[in-house]
């Protein structure tokens, strides 16, 4: 059952709190709520992808699903040092993000490097502090783990990524080029990002 669908909506006459969103590491029945987040933050139900919405919504959740028993039970595996987290707000998950350690691919990524993935919204909390909360809650795991840098992409034209992370203190490392089907000559630019992270005292 999807609880984000069931759930009470928020009276409009509550203002969003931020100071009231809780983050924490997700739990495997919350599992399909991410998913679902995910999947319309990141369109996969719009135009011709909408027809196949619940095949993207379940690949999701059991890749998800994957990485979280992994963890749970091989504390050594490369899945030791990968979070899910969810913002939690009046009985509702309204972000989620996820992180984790990775090992560099090329000459552009560094020998071992923390990454965040999957940072997303529900359209009624966009705007209002929730992903800004949910990477602040990146950076300090990051620091609990011992690493002083965190890593992400983002599309060069995402405008609305791309000023939050310049403003949190993101700085571009690399541009890299994907190819895309349509049309054929397209050739989208995705920017990987870094940043350094201050250390605790």
């Amino acid at each position: 059952m999807d609880t984000i669908a069931n759930t009470t909506d928020i009276p409009p006459s509550i203002a969003f709190d931020i100071a009231r969103v809780e983050v924490r590491a997700v739990q495997e029945e919350e599992i399909y709520d991410v998913a679902d987040i995910i999947t319309h933050s990141f369109n996969f139900d719009r135009g011709w992808r909408g027809l196949f919405t619940p095949l993207f919504k379940l690949g999701i959740a059991e890749d998800l699903r994957h990485r979280l028993r992994a963890r749970s039970t091989h504390s050594h595996s490369q899945y030791r040092h990968q979070v899910c987290a969810i913002a939690f707000y009046h009985d509702r998950i309204v972000g989620t993000v996820e992180v984790g350690a990775r090992t560099g691919s090329d000459k552009s990524h560094p020998p071992r490097y923390v990454y965040v993935s999957n940072l997303a919204v529900s359209s009624d909390f966009r705007r209002q502090g929730v992903a800004r909360e949910l990477l602040s809650n990146c950076e300090r795991i990051t620091q609990s783990w011992g690493y002083t840098e965190l890593h992400l992409h983002v599309m060069a034209d995402n405008n609305r990524g791309l000023n939050l992370y310049n403003q949190l203190g993101y700085e571009v490392v690399s541009t890299e080029f994907l190819w895309s089907w349509f049309p054929l000559w397209h050739r989208p630019e995705r920017l990987f990002m870094r940043k350094q992270l201050v250390a605790n005292h």
